[in-house]
């Protein structure tokens, strides 16, 4: 009887656990990603950012909507707007209604309109980012922030990289009487190089050089010293 009784309760527990299983369905929950199609831009440039759900889970009869807090300069991206979907911004919040989504993929395609006056970098953030499912869930995604910067353009004509003046071969180096072995070009006693070319004076100064009266000196006082020591060292050891 006893055994009977315990088998209709571990029966009992597994209906009731296999009742629970079926009624109980998982949260929905999604993150939104951000892909912008280039982050060196220049002013007056457009930017095109897609805009997608992954991980999805559980979004029942789709997922549509997307709000949340945006902050950004002005003065650096001009306009917001929506090429996929409706975008909304207003007092730093928006919304975006895009695909209706039950799993992973494209949401919406946003594009930024770069600011004929943008200069150096600047930033636009998404916080506070919801989604929302046909149920009614409106789970919060990771902040994002996209960081923008303008190029800098390199003027025509630069000295350092075009054919100027500074870069070409004219009168002042043309070979005259100036640039000629004469006396403004000799190599003096004071052992420089001097190139005149029309008041752009290069002077290389070179090592001096020793000659044949210096090898001498030089020899003479170390034949002096080894005669001196062999002397001393004949007197020292001459009786042993």
């Amino acid at each position: 009887m006893k055994t009977k009784l315990k088998i209709m309760l571990v029966l009992l527990v597994m209906a009731l656990i296999i009742a629970v299983a079926t009624n109980v369905k998982a949260e929905y929950s999604a993150k939104v990603t951000m892909a912008p199609d280039k982050t060196e831009v220049k002013p007056g440039d457009t930017v095109t950012v897609v805009v997608n759900l992954v991980n999805v889970v559980d979004a029942g009869t789709g997922a549509s909507d997307m709000g949340g807090n945006v902050e950004y300069d002005t003065n650096f991206i001009e306009s917001i707007s929506s090429t996929q979907g409706t975008w909304d911004s207003a007092n730093g919040k928006f919304l975006l209604s895009g695909n209706i989504l039950t799993g992973d993929g494209q949401f919406a395609v946003l594009q930024f309109k770069i600011s004929k006056n943008a200069t150096g970098s600047s930033t636009i953030k998404f916080t506070n980012i919801q989604t929302a499912n046909g149920s009614g869930a409106e789970p919060y995604s990771p902040d994002i922030t996209l960081r923008f910067t303008v190029l800098e353009s390199e003027g025509p004509g630069e000295n350092d990289n075009t054919t100027g003046n500074n870069n070409t071969i004219g009168d002042d180096n043309t070979t005259s009487d100036d640039n000629t072995v004469g006396n403004n070009n000799t190599i003096g006693g004071g052992n420089s190089t001097t190139n005149s070319i029309k008041g752009n004076v290069v002077t290389q100064t070179k090592l001096p050089n020793a000659g044949l009266g210096t090898g001498v000196f030089i020899i003479a006082i170390i034949l002096v010293g080894v005669t001196i020591g062999s002397y001393v060292l004949y007197r020292k050891y001459q009786k042993i």
